[in-house]
This record gives structure tokens, C-alpha cells and sequence, in this order.
């Protein structure tokens, strides 16, 4: 039982290029999810929620901060915060919460902590193994420094310079992980998570655990390897000639990021029955986890909240990985929960961004929302009390990074691209390539862009607009100065006092 009063806990899960439609609850008629889908039962389902970058480190800046990518200026992975910038575990901190990060963040430098007080830093790659105690914990199970090492190349094949860190070509997928199940970085995390809520019963707490899967590499130990029968799993709906309507990034994308596989349709469906095995390890273990917090008599006052920080392919539209704006990749699940608060088994149609799930954990604990947030708290929303609410969302990439835009003699400040998304519309404007528009009632796949009809010029333009007003309304806010005492902020017309 929820005990009023009591300052809640905050238990803030993201899974990492998890797909909205790859769950029980949303509707896939294959992958087994009876922890989350009972999560979803117990709380309130956002249905549309959409992140601001389908890249790791800009989608979770923005989640961290609350802001748009344009505004905490973390364009790509490895691009770090600007001076000043505050995150979630900075605001709790200040509130006397215990912030804790279990797994990835995408920081960086990876050597600061970004105001977490307990850092138990996993970021998958092994290249990072320095910075993480997950080695030393397999170590200690009684692994060699080749199984560490090369933890995502299975047994059977012979590991390929340049590629230490998994096959290029999605060969793991074909056989088991060579971790055992118990020791996978899944079931590290979940037990480095129980250990910090059993620690700290002392004070209120913020963990946050990140989980690296069900991220790539295809790489899973049994009984998740054999659960899914490849030659069961749902293909990817593709249409013949669909990148001839569609920007010529896209199609020298696909080649750069290794898309050619999905003509491969062995490996495809491996991958597809590895990813979905990755997803219900999570599952159990997150199950094991509740259960746990049930024990130890958390449950109940602590805020759940299940998301994503993009999507993944999968062979939808001959690409895998994320990047680019199709749903696959920008739509991610979220579910909240506490008792008492947050409403049981309902479902939130309205269009989400990440960026609100902060300003909603502030509100919940009872926090202030700081002006720089830019997120509104999705209380109102899930009370019904919202007054109003947005029409569309946003997201934004730059892909100056990327050496397709070498290959199309773009400069660096060529490579920017926003899209807007209504209920039934999808605009994509680039600033130095041609842009795309999708009807999601009639083209729900995305595969017709239109966006050069005679008869669309006059929506085109007026989402452009819609995208240009929203950039102006979103100026970085930061830093707060007060101007009160300003000599231009005062009437020039009044008399001073006494005069």
C-alpha cells in the first residue's frame, strides 16, 4: 500500500532501440512480454509517444533535460552537453533524492558521473570495458579474457580484425551468446539494481536503469536464442522501387548502414528471432525485479516509468539500426505507473514527446519544473484536466556524421533535418535535399512521399511554417537571467516616484 506523504520513488526503465509494435501489449502476435504487458495493465499506456532523435545520444540528451536537440546542442553520439546543462539526476540531487544509473547513457566524457551520485556505467561495447565493472564481474564467474573480450562473437566463428566488437555482417544472430544467460549484461543490471534499492532505504531514490538490449548486436544466450522460431517471425512489409520517390540520402544511407543484408532472408529472419528473444529475456528479468521491489515493500510508492530511445528496422524499408524519421524508428513505448496517481489500465491517444517525461517525474515528486524544461508534465494529461494540448511533435537529425553526405557534396551545415508529424501527416524538410510528406491515414507504411505533388504544395508550405514557428517558440531558454531592474524594461513614460 501507497503510503500518503511518503516522498515516491522514481524508477525511470529504458530499454534501448526497443520498437513500439514489438510487445504483447501493443500488438505483436508473436513476442511473449507478461511483465511489461502487466506493467501496461496496472498503469497508464501512452500510445503515441515519439523521442526527438532517432540516434541514442541526442534522444536521451533530450530526455535527460527535457529539451529539444537544438537546445542542449548534443547533435550525435559522442557530442558533449554544453556548459551549464542540468539533468535529471542534477534536479533530483538537489531535492535529496539518491540518483542512481545502472547501464547507458550515451554521456559524454564517459568519465563524469552527470550528477548521478551511484554510477554503474555498462555502455555494451567492449571498447568501454574500462570504464564498467561488468568484466571484472564475468571474471569473477570464471570467464577468460577471450570470452570477455569477444562476448558478442559466438564460439563458432572466428573473430575478424576490425571487428572486435561484434560480426559486421549480423553473424551472431546464427548461433547462442557465448555469456550464459545468468551472467548476460541483462541479467548484471537487473541484479546491480536490486542491490542499490535494497542499499538505500534510507531515502527517497531516482534510479535510473538503462538497459543496452535489445540493442545490437543480434547476440542472445539460450532459452532466448531457440524461442523463436525463424522461420515463424513476421517479415518486413517492403515495396519494390520505394527509394525512387525519396531522397537520394536515403538510398546511399541504406548501402552505409550495412542494409543490404535484409535481401539475405535467412539472416533476416535470425535477426528478427534474435531481437525478439532479447526482448523477452528483458521481460523476465524485469519481472524478477518487480517482484523483488513487492519484497522489500516499494512497489507501491514508486513511480514506473517503461520507454525506449528510438526504435530499430529491423528490414522495414531495406534499412536496419534507426536514423531517419519512419515510425519504426521515432515510435517507442511508455508506460507509467503508481498507484493511487496514475490511472490503471488506460490508454493516452494525444501525441508525446520524450522531452515530457521529466517535467512529469518532477511533478510527481512534488518538484518544480525549471523554466529550461521545454516538455510539459503528462499529469494533466493522464487526469484529463489538460486544458489543451500540442497538434503535432517534432524530431531532428543531423547527419553531418554520416558518410553518405560526403558522397552527395554536402558541407557540415547542409546536413540538418526536422520533422513534423500531426495525426495524419508526416513532413520532412531538409535543408539542402528534397523533403518528404507522408499521409499516414492512406500510406500508414510511409512508402508514397508525395511531397512533390501539384495538389500537396499548399500543405507542404504550411508545415514548413508550422516548423519554423515552432524552432522560433523553442529557442534555448538558457541561461535564466533576471532582467527586472533592466533601464529598457521600464516605461519611459512614467514619472519617478515622488515627482
Amino acid at each position: 500500500m501507497r503510503q500518503p506523504g511518503k516522498p515516491i520513488n522514481i524508477l525511470f526503465i529504458m530499454a534501448d532501440q526497443l520498437r513500439y509494435d514489438s510487445l504483447g501489449y501493443t500488438g505483436h502476435p508473436m513476442v511473449k512480454t507478461p511483465n511489461i504487458d502487466k506493467l501496461a495493465a496496472e498503469g497508464t499506456q501512452f500510445q503515441k509517444m515519439y523521442v526527438q532523435s532517432a540516434v541514442c545520444g541526442p534522444s536521451r540528451a533530450s530526455i535527460y533535460t527535457g529539451r529539444y536537440v537544438h537546445s542542449h546542442r548534443v547533435r550525435f553520439n559522442e557530442v558533449p552537453f554544453g556548459a551549464g546543462e542540468r539533468t535529471i539526476a542534477d534536479y533530483f540531487n538537489d531535492a535529496g533524492y539518491r540518483s542512481a544509473l545502472i547501464g547507458r547513457t550515451h554521456f559524454t566524457p564517459i568519465t563524469e558521473t552527470y550528477g548521478f551520485e551511484y554510477y554503474a556505467y555498462y555502455d555494451g561495447l567492449p571498447a568501454k570495458d574500462g570504464f564498467s565493472a561488468y568484466p571484472e564481474y564475468l571474471r569473477r564467474c570464471g570467464y577468460s579474457e577471450e570470452d570477455i573480450r569477444f562476448r558478442y562473437w559466438p564460439k563458432e566463428l572466428t573473430v575478424l580484425p576490425g571487428q572486435e566488437a561484434y560480426p559486421e555482417d549480423f553473424a551472431e544472430a546464427d548461433y547462442p551468446c557465448r555469456i550464459r544467460e545468468e551472467h548476460s549484461d541483462t541479467a548484471y543490471m537487473t541484479n546491480e539494481a536490486i542491490r542499490f534499492i535494497r542499499e538505500t532505504a534510507d531515502r527517497p531514490w531516482m534510479l535510473h536503469l538503462s538497459y543496452w538490449k535489445p540493442h545490437l548486436p543480434f547476440s542472445v544466450s539460450e532459452p532466448y536464442f531457440g524461442m523463436y522460431d525463424p522461420d515463424e517471425v513476421p517479415m518486413p512489409q517492403r515495396k519494390n522501387g520505394e527509394l525512387d520517390g525519396k531522397p537520394p540520402l536515403q538510398r546511399l544511407f541504406r548501402e552505409e548502414r550495412r542494409g543490404a543484408f535484409v535481401d539475405d532472408e535467412r539472416r533476416l529472419r535470425r535477426v528478427r528471432s534474435a531481437y525478439y528473444g532479447m526482448i523477452t529475456q528483458l521481460d523476465d528479468h524485469l519481472g524478477r525485479l518487480f517482484d523483488e521491489m513487492e519484497r522489500l515493500g516499494v512497489l507501491d510508492n514508486t513511480l514506473i516509468v517503461f520507454t525506449s530511445d528510438h526504435g530499430e528496422y529491423l528490414g522495414d524499408h531495406g534499412m536496419i539500426e534507426k536514423e531517419l524519421f519512419y515510425e519504426q524508428a521515432i515510435h517507442v513505448p511508455c508506460i507509467l505507473k503508481l498507484p493511487g496517481v496514475v490511472p490503471a489500465n488506460r490508454q493516452v491517444g494525444e501525441l508525446v514527446e520524450s522531452i515530457d517525461l521529466l517535467p512529469t517525474l518532477l511533478e510527481a515528486a512534488g518538484l518544480p519544473i525549471p523554466p529550461a524544461v521545454q516538455g510539459r508534465s503528462l499529469l494533466p494529461l493522464i487526469r484529463g484536466t489538460a486544458a489543451e494540448w500540442r497538434r503535432e511533435v517534432f524530431a531532428e537529425w543531423d547527419f553531418q556524421y554520416y558518410h553518405s553526405r560526403r558522397l552527395l557534396g554536402l558541407a557540415p551545415e547542409q546536413c540538418r533535418a526536422i520533422m513534423i508529424r500531426d495525426e495524419r501527416w508526416k513532413y520532412v524538410h531538409y535543408s539542402d535535399q528534397p523533403c518528404e510528406l507522408y499521409d499516414l491515414e492512406e500510406d500508414p507504411g510511409e512508402f508514397e512521399n508525395v511531397a512533390d505533388r501539384p495538389e500537396q504544395r499548399d500543405r507542404v508550405e504550411a508545415m514548413l511554417r508550422r516548423i519554423l514557428e515552432w524552432r522560433m517558440r523553442t529557442e534555448d531558454p538558457m541561461p535564466e537571467i533576471d532582467l527586472t531592474f533592466a533601464t529598457y524594461l521600464r516605461d519611459p513614460w512614467k514619472a519617478p516616484a515622488g515627482r
